[in-house]
């Protein structure tokens, strides 16, 4: 018998799902199902790892037993549709166990943030049809994300500059924190010297998909240029943004990157807006914050 309630079984508004360490799913209803069948899987029996585009499976996977990861969810295809729901994913034996429903309110805040201009954006590049936001009763859909990096799938500079305008509007409105951070990969000009730009772009797509994995839904991974990235940390102070900036940094230095010979390391710059602070000032305090990082020997986090 299914570990869920009978009345979830038919329900497409709710998502229950059991899946195995391997991404193999053994036990879904209705609503799971759907997304699982329009991301291009099969269903019951088929590794639904690849569903998961934030936080990845690699990262739920890791969860230990009595811990459980609880917010938004953004699932479906990188490359296509994509769906926004709130709710929990928990280690029960080998096994994890997903709970969640579309959230409309929830969609809104995660995306308001990288998509927010996109209808716009979008009526003057018929291309970009496909952007549109559409919303079907409970069930709130997304089409493939505009504003994004084609190489490491990070929001682009343009996103960057309509996110950061809306986390500051959203941090003044509510008296929150926002806080930056801005890395830059060390040496990165050798790696493409040495293996060439192709291995270069592995790396930097290596070093975008650790920052999503160690941050929250509702962070913001962004491009800035180069082998420069902002994250924009929503309601998070200093110090727990220096934390953060510190999780990545270990990360990358311990993760192999093949064919490179070496560790490839990373410099943070780390802020907090300030009262009534602009988006150009609060960028130049992170690039100073990063400077002072590169200044004093590279691979660490300077808060400012």
């Amino acid at each position: 018998m299914p570990w869920y309630a009978a009345e979830l079984a038919e329900l497409r508004a709710v998502a229950v799902a059991e899946i195995d360490e391997r991404g193999t799913l053994w036990e879904a209803n209705a609503g799971f199902m759907w997304l699982a069948k329009v991301a291009g899987h099969e269903g019951i029996g088929s590794n639904v790892a690849d569903v998961f585009i934030h936080p990845l499976f690699s990262t739920l996977s890791r969860l230990a037993e009595g811990r459980e990861f609880s917010g938004l969810l953004t699932v479906g295809k990188y490359d296509g549709r994509t769906f926004s729901l709130h709710g929990r994913v928990w280690r029960a034996g080998d096994r994890l166990r997903l709970l969640a429903e579309h959230d409309i309110e929830g969609l809104m805040r995660l995306h308001e943030t990288s998509l927010e201009v996109t209808a716009e954006y979008a009526a003057d590049r018929v291309a970009l049809a496909d952007e549109n936001l559409y919303l079907h009763g409970h069930a709130a859909e997304i089409a493939a994300v505009a504003l994004v990096d084609p190489v490491t799938l990070a929001v682009n500079r343009r996103g960057l500059d309509q996110a950061l305008a809306t986390e500051i509007a959203r941090a003044n409105r509510t008296l929150s924190k926002l806080s930056i951070a801005m890395a830059d990969l060390d040496q990165f000009k050798a790696v493409n010297d040495t293996y060439g730009h192709g291995t270069g772009d592995v790396a930097l797509r290596a070093f975008a998909d650790i920052m999503r994995e160690q941050t929250r839904a509702t962070d913001v991974v962004t491009r800035f240029g180069g082998e420069e990235f902002i994250l924009l940390m929503p309601d998070t102070d200093l110090q727990r943004a220096g934390e953060v900036a510190e999780r990545i940094r270990s990360t990358l230095a311990a993760t192999p990157i093949d064919p490179l010979a070496l560790p490839l390391t990373a410099s943070f710059g780390v802020v907090t807006l300030t009262p009534n602070e602009s988006s150009e000032s609060l960028l130049k305090r992170v690039d100073v914050a990063l400077y002072q990082a590169k200044n004093t020997g590279r691979n660490r986090v300077v808060l400012n």
